[in-house]
């Protein structure tokens, strides 16, 4: 499958500029990040998505969390082969459907 292609975001969430101009490329993994850190409502387009990861950092429910992660991956056309908690760690394998 043809990978996917967006406007970049610098580490700071603002706009990647290269050569004075917005970079694009692959976004699989900036996708996952900002569902993962962003609360529902805060997508205009569409306010049931993101994960709000920051609200399971007090009362980590790893079932729930895995539960929401996968809801959200799917609600965005990925596939979740795989999801591990470990500590303060989180990670995430997901790739695009086909």
């Amino acid at each position: 499958m043809e990978e996917k292609k967006d406007i970049l975001l610098a580490d700071d969430y603002d706009l990647l500029v290269a050569d004075g101009d917005m970079a694009t490329g692959e976004c699989l993994k900036q996708s996952q990040m900002l569902l993962l850190v962003t609360n529902k409502g805060e997508w205009k387009q569409n306010p049931m998505m993101g994960v709000g990861v920051s609200n399971y950092i007090e009362n980590i429910s790893a079932g729930a969390l895995q539960r929401e992660i996968r809801s959200q991956f799917s609600m965005d056309g990925m596939q979740v082969s795989s999801i591990s908690i470990n500590g303060s760690t989180l990670n995430v394998e997901a790739k695009w459907n086909n």
